[in-house]
């Protein structure tokens, strides 16, 4: 066994502490001239790792003082670490000792002998006394420079930000198989730049972490109706992961085989492998404009994130929207979870069987479905056939036409194209002094609805946030206000057939109760409904 310093194994940590828990994130640099084939490495702490680590395994030796002794092992895509290169792993863990509700982690928090085993993030300088770290040696073969070769490109970055830090629970620790067996990866912000590639190659905007967490709070593909604390950018990193490895297929080469297939490669095959099988299924054009902007590895490594890292999954994008009459959004959500040997697609992480309800869906519909995380449009609708070849800078975008207020008398619950009846119906949640509104909007007729608005009256003050539309408001008289509601961005479409939902935020103008449910009586004025302008 070769004992290796820390002028050779550098041990940065970072991370986040939240409350009653912290996220420890540590950067594992090597800094000798040789791949190390394992490693490990042990610290004193009075906090306690708790759920499935990512990257290492644990052991724990307790000490006095409530102190323990942990020992990480570096196991699958970190066991290895090429020379002059890093790995990052982590854990979640109890806190041991107040730390507070939030902030940054430092090796000094976490770690009862900081100063002689790690370094902190923020500075680059090893400590020189620190202890020995036990690698058992290793002569770099042929084999190993040519592996190190066909992977090293494809290394997440450090850089970015693992989705636990805005809150987790359970992942598979579940179950008897470890959810990141197998090449599989934690969630990461990278596939919020994979995403977002693929938008730009569609012609769209890129979208924030917080545009699709709103959309999905909106649609229905989330446990509750109202986001607290970081659940927008926690849904909305899921989302945008569910988008990057899925949307980018053509409709008419879409089958899910393909999906487990390249997610099997990503994590265990040549990035040149997948590349080659994508490019069979792609939009055409779509993987020579990954190449043009260097946005291979962020695509690859986005295949290789496992859903159910951080516990999100279930416990916040839980979709309850139901699709065809036989499954729900979660069960769809499937699609990228795959069996233990990762040969099937859809299936149940618990039991290694498929989730079945999803097998009952039709395949047009289950990509319609993902290209809508990608769009930010209506997840029963079509979404991409309109769009996707690469931006044109110079378009003009075009322009929306002015608000023009109407008189109550002036509006119709009768769609003036269709001719048909179009459904608007009121719910939300009340909270002190103020109440999130959800406006669900119903296109009964056999055409899509364009440009829809819907208008009322309401004593309540709009309170500037809102998603799926753009709010207009005008004081008619004290304490009285003329709301024009738009649909705007992943709104302003309804497809046949389909229903919407988009709200927004306001303060209460009258007294109400500080919970419970919003209603159309709560929300429009004596003598006012909602209708459709």
């Amino acid at each position: 066994m070769n004992q290796v310093m820390t002028s050779q194994l550098n041990v940065s940590v970072g991370g986040s502490v939240w409350w009653k828990g912290l996220t420890a994130e540590l950067n594992i640099i090597n800094t000798s001239s040789e791949t190390l084939s394992e490693w490990s490495y042990s610290f004193i702490t009075p906090h306690k790792i708790s759920g499935m680590p990512w990257g290492v395994s644990t052991s724990a030796e307790q000490l006095a003082n409530g102190q323990t002794k942990y020992t990480l092992t570096g196991i699958g895509w970190a066991q290895s670490i090429p020379a002059a290169g890093s790995v990052t792993v982590g854990f979640n863990a109890q806190q041991g000792k107040a730390l507070g509700t939030e902030g940054v982690l430092t090796a000094a928090l976490l770690m009862t002998n900081a100063s002689e085993t790690a370094i902190t993030a923020a500075s680059s300088l090893a400590v020189s006394d620190a202890p020995a770290v036990e690698v058992p040696g290793h002569q770099q073969s042929e084999k190993d420079s040519a592996m190190e070769g066909m992977h090293a490109h494809t290394t997440s970055d450090s850089s970015f930000t693992l989705i636990t830090e805005w809150g987790a629970s359970s992942g598979s620790e579940h179950t008897t198989h470890d959810e990141l067996m197998g090449g599989r990866t934690p969630i990461t912000t990278e596939a919020h730049v994979a995403y977002n590639n693929l938008r730009t190659f569609l012609g769209l905007d890129p979208a924030s972490l917080e545009d699709i967490g709103t959309w999905a709070f909106a649609n229905n593909l989330t446990n509750n109706s109202q986001a607290w604390g970081n659940e927008l950018q926690g849904v909305g990193l899921w989302y945008s992961m569910q988008g990057a490895k899925v949307g980018w297929i053509a409709d008419e080469n879409y089958d899910p085989q393909w999906l487990a297939d390249l997610q099997r490669s990503a994590r265990l095959g040549s990035p040149n492998d997948v590349m080659s099988m994508a490019r069979q299924i792609a939009k055409p054009g779509f993987i020579d404009y990954l190449e043009d902007i260097d946005g291979v590895d962020n695509f690859i490594n986005t295949l290789k994130m496992e859903p159910h890292f951080g516990g999100w999954m279930h416990d916040r994008a839980h979709g309850w929207l139901s699709i065809e009459d036989v499954a729900i959004a979660h069960d769809i959500n499937h699609l990228t979870v795959l069996s233990h040997d990762q040969t099937q697609p859809f299936m149940n992480d618990t039991f290694d069987w498929p989730q079945w309800p999803a097998l009952e869906v039709s395949d047009q519909v289950v990509i319609d479905y993902f290209q809508s995380m990608v769009s930010l449009g209506g997840p029963l609708g079509s979404n991409l056939e309109a769009i996707g070849t690469p931006r044109n800078e110079e378009d003009e975008k075009p322009q929306q036409e002015p608000v023009v207020l109407v008189e109550q008398s002036q509006v119709s619950q009768i769609d003036p194209i269709t001719g048909s009846a179009v459904d608007v119906e009121v719910s939300g949640d009340l909270w002190w002094g103020g109440f999130t509104a959800e406006i669900t909007i119903t296109n009964s007729s056999d055409q899509r609805l364009e440009n829809w608005a819907v208008g009322f009256n309401s004593t309540h003050h709009f309170y500037g946030e809102s998603w799926g539309v753009d709010v207009v408001t005008e004081e008619v008289a004290d304490d009285l206000y003329s709301y024009k509601i738009y649909g705007a961005d992943w709104g302003q479409s309804i497809g046949a057939g389909q229903s919407m939902t988009v709200g927004f935020n306001a303060l209460t103008g009258m007294e109400l109760e500080r919970s419970g449910s919003l209603t159309a009586e709560s929300l429009c004025a004596e003598g006012s409904e909602p209708v459709l302008l």
